[in-house]
């Protein structure tokens, strides 16, 4: 927001430096971005005295001058009829950018060199007369700025204006914040209050959409005479950077950047009706704007329309059909109040920012609507002798209520560390606008300013009491925080505790997005009675890919593979702990549970000299299963053959993980059909299991045992029994049984073929036994083994094989 400090002056007459203002907004919150000169052209605009003079040899018209300025005599060639030898007059040096005559440049005119411009007022900016170039008293030294010779100290403020200040885009919103800052007096130039009233001059208004337009008002007005704008409008529009194009549009966008409300002047006499729709956009419907570009709309983009077609994009942009040109002489004046939301999206849809768009998406005040209208008919009429305002009509469907909101002192004095009283407290909110209603000891209460659309709540008004009163002045104290060692619940103990037994066997963790598309769901085939077929539909998908949240991790892991493999790593160890959600039906939360997953595909070892490149097999992601059930204190797991509880298995290859009578989890090789689908090539082997289950199972306690002091016995046993006996079986068996010197037994060799009977194999277990406080004895070992292997013989109709 750029703002002229002379401008800024007609509101709130402030007496401080420009440079101390700017200290002061940007300390209050409206950081000043940059300070120039209203005036820049001035510096290099300086006196100059005619010192000789002639007519060209080739124009009566034009006269060539010698005129003394920098130090310097420069020849200027000069077509203004006033000009005399010895008067003391301007001249732009070359290099001087004029404001609507660009660079000035040394140059031949009419086959004479001319060093430079001698200037009107009209040219620099200064005043109307363009009759002749500016003279000076005679008293003026040669070379002299002209800024200097004139007393001219107008600046050129730039203002960031942060998103919730909208009401800062305008002169008179960063007046208000003087006068605040200041304790100053706020005046509104012009005619605001009271629109003239309705007439037979009046259009019909109809607002079709009241949620996307809440206020509209267009006066009607005779008499307009479309010229250029006086110079002093014209400086404005440029030091604030707008084009000037004639006197009515340059006073919308007066009024727009006074007042901070865009307003729109339409030819009356090239609308169809006449009749304003405000509506939204039919499909297929186009309109040409005032940049000369057709714009294709859609049907959710609200319009300004007469009877028969759209004439301007609401609160974005005007006609070209409708603009106002040379020839109007009635006009119809609008001024309206958009939905931000609305605004914003036309916008940066139809890739069409404008002065407009930019206030109208941050929010303007409603309540002053027809007060930006009145003043832009003041300001019309005194440029149009002859203008008639036939009429004002206002369509306002649903004014909205006032917002009440309260301040309590000692909220205020708690957050901030002040000891403001409640009177203080009650100036500083009044500075702003706030209307205070009520207020005693305990609460003030009131309603803020219509343009203040940012105070909702107590807090906002307590920022606007730290602004005001000055951050300068917020006692600081360094923040006090006991450091207290906060053991981590079991929750957290067990996450820690499987990520480091994961990382220990080479696993990497991925942490992938919940989201997923309902195909992946899909591939991993559940039925339709399993709770992981029912996911949670996002009802605002980023895409199709992210629909729905996911119900397995495993689907997740599959679509990390598929994209490393795409990238060429082929070889993964992938898991991760995180939250699957399932769908409890409309209305209600979904259910979220933890877990943890992890996924082996590829080589066995990582690539080298030192290994051989063999392929991970189940065995493998078995063995890391295994280290973090015993790493995390989980007792009496087991795993049990049988009908997988996961459809994405290869039948055949997957496992239960139990521990006592609780299901953990499942462990097998994914089906080649079901990576396919995730576009995985190669074998893939999982696990997945309940995240709460283990927690359940797991204990915090840990035992210590002294390394043992005397040696171990060890007897194997190859026993002949039916090829459909789990060998995992025995283990379990033997286990099962209380032999106070058995300290393990393992299997540790399958084989079926000659010389074993078809149908069977031949399994061979190792017993280990040891005593804690002596050798045993052969005698000991044999009282103990013998009767485990009849055990086994006689549970598992086996026989010990002979060779």
């Amino acid at each position: 927001m750029l703002v002229l400090t002379s401008w800024l002056k007609e509101f709130v007459d402030f007496e401080v430096s420009v440079e101390e203002l700017a200290e002061a907004l940007t300390i209050s919150g409206l950081e000043v971005e940059g300070l120039e000169p209203a005036y820049p052209w001035l510096s290099t605009v300086v006196a100059a005295r005619v010192d000789e003079l002639r007519l060209h040899p080739g124009r009566e018209d034009i006269k060539v001058c010698r005129v003394t300025a920098d130090g310097r005599q420069r020849q200027v060639v000069c077509g203004a009829p006033n000009v005399e030898q010895g008067m003391m007059t301007v001249l732009a040096l070359p290099g001087t950018r004029l404001p609507e005559h660009g660079e000035v440049e040394e140059a031949s005119l009419h086959g004479i060199q001319s060093s430079g411009m001698l200037c009107s007022e009209a040219e620099l900016l200064l005043g109307e007369d363009a009759s002749g170039i500016m003279a000076l008293g005679r008293e003026c030294v040669p070379g002299t700025p002209l800024a200097e010779i004139l007393g001219i100290d107008d600046w050129v403020l730039e203002i960031g204006v942060t998103p919730n200040r909208a009401d800062c885009l305008s002169i008179l919103g960063v007046a208000r914040e003087v006068a605040a800052i200041y304790r100053l007096a706020l005046r509104e130039p012009g005619r605001l209050q009271g629109p003239c009233p309705e007439g037979e001059g009046c259009i019909p208004i109809i607002i079709e959409a009241p949620e996307l337009c809440g206020r509209y008002a267009g006066a009607v007005l005779h008499g307009v005479q479309v010229a250029p704008s006086p110079v002093r409008t014209r400086h404005r529009l440029i030091s604030s950077g707008i084009r000037p194009i004639n006197n009515i549009v340059d006073i919308t966008n007066l009024v727009l950047l006074e007042r901070g409300q865009p307003l729109h002047a339409f030819d009356l006499d090239m609308l169809h009706g006449p009749r304003i729709r405000v509506r939204t956009a039919f499909q297929g419907e186009s309109i040409v704007t005032l940049d000369g570009k057709t714009r294709e709309l859609s049907r959710d983009m609200l319009v300004i329309a007469d009877q028969d077609r759209p004439v301007a994009v609401a609160g974005v942009m005007g006609g070209a059909e409708t603009e106002v040109t040379d020839k109007t002489t009635r006009v119809l004046l609008e001024s309206a109040w958009f939905a931000p939301y609305q605004v914003r999206r036309t916008s940066k849809a139809l890739k069409l920012p404008s002065e407009s768009s930019y206030r109208f998406e941050r929010g303007v005040d409603p309540e002053g609507t027809v007060k930006a209208l009145n003043r832009a008919v003041e300001l019309m009429g005194m440029l149009c002798p002859r203008l008639e305002c036939k009429g004002v009509r206002d369509v306002y469907p649903a004014p909205p209520r006032p917002r009440s909101i309260r301040v309590r002192p000692w909220r205020v004095n708690k957050i901030l560390g002040t000891s403001l009283s409640g009177r203080e407290i009650a100036d500083l909110v009044q500075r702003i606008g706030f209307d205070i209603r009520s207020r005693d000891e305990g609460e003030i209460r009131g309603t803020p300013p219509s343009y203040r659309m940012d105070l909702f709540e107590e807090i906002d008004l307590i920022e606007e009491v730290a602004r005001l009163h000055g951050f300068s002045n917020v006692p600081t104290e360094s923040p006090v925080a006991a450091i207290d060692a906060v053991a981590p619940d079991d929750f957290e103990r067990l996450s820690r505790r499987l990520k480091e037994l994961l990382f220990a066997q080479g696993l990497t963790e991925v942490i992938s997005y919940s989201f997923l598309s309902q195909r992946e769901i899909d591939a991993l085939g559940f039925p339709g009675k399993d709770k992981r077929s029912r996911a949670v539909r996002l009802a605002n998908p980023l895409s199709d890919d992210q629909a729905v949240l996911r119900t397995s991790l495993l689907a997740s892991l599959l679509s990390t593979v598929a994209r490393n493999q795409a990238r060429r790593h082929m070889n993964l160890r992938l898991f991760e702990l995180g939250t699957v959600f399932f769908d409890r039906g409309e209305g209600s939360l979904p259910d979220e549970e933890h877990r943890v997953a992890a996924l082996w595909r590829g080589l066995r070892h990582p690539g080298g000299w030192a290994w051989p490149e063999e392929n991970a097999d189940l065995f493998d992601l078995k063995g890391v299963l295994e280290e973090i059930l015993a790493g995390a204190n989980v007792k009496d797991w087991r795993f049990e053959l049988g009908t997988p509880d996961d459809p994405y298995y290869v039948p055949g290859t997957s496992v239960r993980v139990i521990a006592g009578e609780r299901p953990l989890g499942t462990l097998g090789q994914v089906d080649p059909g079901v990576a396919g689908a995730f576009g995985v090539k190669g074998g893939v082997f999982a696990f997945d299991l309940s995240f709460e289950a283990l927690l359940a199972c797991s204990t915090r306690e840990k035992r210590f045992r002294p390394l043992p002091r005397y040696p171990r016995a060890e007897r194997d046993a190859a026993i002949i029994v039916s090829e459909d006996v789990p060998s995992i079986e025995m283990v379990t068996l033997v286990r099962s049984q209380e032999v106070p010197i058995l300290e393990g037994v393992e299997i540790f060799d399958v084989y079926s073929g000659k010389p074993i009977p078809r149908g069977y194999k031949s399994v061979g277990l190792r017993f280990r036994y040891r005593a804690p406080d002596h050798t045993l004895s052969d005698d000991e070992v044999a009282s103990v083994h013998g009767p485990l292997v009849d055990l086994i013989l006689k549970r598992f109709k086996a026989r010990l094989r002979d060779s």
